[in-house]
This record gives C-alpha cells, structure tokens and sequence, in this order.
C-alpha cells in the first residue's frame, strides 16, 4: 500500500492551496488516501501525527504510515465509547502539535458517521495553538468504495489531485467549543461542495 501510495505521489499532476506549514489537518475520512499522497509529495519535510485503531485494520495502517517517506507519529486510537481516553488522546495530539509536529484528524473518523463533526480537531487545535486547516480532496478520475461507511475514495497513478483548502481556523485556549464545531462543520461541507462541483464540471 505504501508502494502504491508513493506511486501516486510521484505521478499525479497536484494543485491547489497545499500549506506547508505546521497545522491541524483536517478532511473528512474518506480522503484518508489521498491526503496521504499529498504530504509525500508536497509536505514531506514536516513531521506528522496520526491515529490508527486497533486490530488488523489499525495494523496495516501502521505498517503504511511507517513505510513512507514521512516523518509520522502515531498513536493508538483508544476505544469510542471511553470520552475520557478520548479527551486524553486528543490532548496528547495537542502537545505533539505544540511541540512542532502536524496533526492529522479526520472529524467523522474512525468510524462515522459520515461527514459528520466531532470535536476532537477543535480540542486538538486548543491545546496545540496551531490552526485548523480544513481541506477537501478533488480526484480525476476516481474510484470510490460504496460499501464502506465513509465510501471511502481511491487516487489513481497518473491521475490529478487538486486541494480545495478553507481559510484555517483559530481556536483561542479557554474559547468554548461547541459553536466552532457547527463553524468546522460547515467550512468543511462548503468545500466538499465545490470539490464535488468541480469533479462533476471537469
């Protein structure tokens, strides 16, 4: 997978708003591919910090993140239903995150529901100091994955990868977090609009 992945990296025609500095990554689970060819290719010199669940699922991730070209940390996800593991984990992304790496989070992610925001990025981006950089991933051609929940889409080599970027959002050390996670909510529908829109067009 790593293979493909870099194969990816190295053959698309990739464009749009790529930030190269230290963030909080955000985009919604089914880009999880995509952005992964991005940052081999277009952040490589930055320091990432990841999740991966457990069990099989969570041990190929590992094995893929390990085999690329970038530098990348990564945590065990502790089990949903456990929020003060949650709390404690989206903390810890924190300090990696105050520390100079550049976490990664998908807010519908692991395990949906889909395209649906849960306030982990916002408490992550509030103890990091770093902004939420939200993005949306249009592919030519795409493959997407109907039977999983996040219908998950697949970059083709050779192919072309345009990053649909909002404006990054700061969240301030005592600020509230409910009302931002109706603000990431929309930032990250409204360019997964114009992604979608720009696929159909082009």
């Amino acid at each position: 997978m790593a293979a493909y992945l870099r194969l990816v990296a190295r053959t698309s025609r990739m464009s749009g708003d790529i930030t190269r500095a230290p963030v909080v990554l955000t985009f919604w689970h089914e880009y999880n591919l995509a952005v992964f060819a991005v940052a081999v290719r277009m952040r490589r010199d930055l320091r990432h910090a990841s999740f991966s669940t457990q069990g099989f699922r969570g041990a190929v991730v590992d094995a893929m993140l390990e085999h690329s070209t970038v530098p990348m940390r990564i945590l065990p996800l502790p089990p949903e239903s456990d929020r003060a593991a949650g709390r404690a984990f989206a903390l810890r992304l924190g300090e990696l995150g105050e520390a100079g790496w550049s976490p990664v989070v998908t807010p519908d992610g692991p395990f949906g529901p889909y395209r649906m925001v849960k306030p982990g990025a916002l408490i992550v981006a509030r103890a990091s100091g770093l902004p939420i950089q939200p993005w949306a991933i249009e592919l030519h051609p795409l493959i997407r994955l109907p039977g999983r929940w996040d219908r998950h889409v697949i970059p083709l080599p050779f192919g072309r990868i345009r990053v649909v970027a909002a404006e990054p959002l700061r969240i301030a050390a005592r600020e509230r977090l409910g009302p931002r996670v109706a603000h990431l909510q929309a930032e990250l529908d409204r360019i997964t609009s114009v992604a979608d829109g720009r696929r159909r067009a082009g």
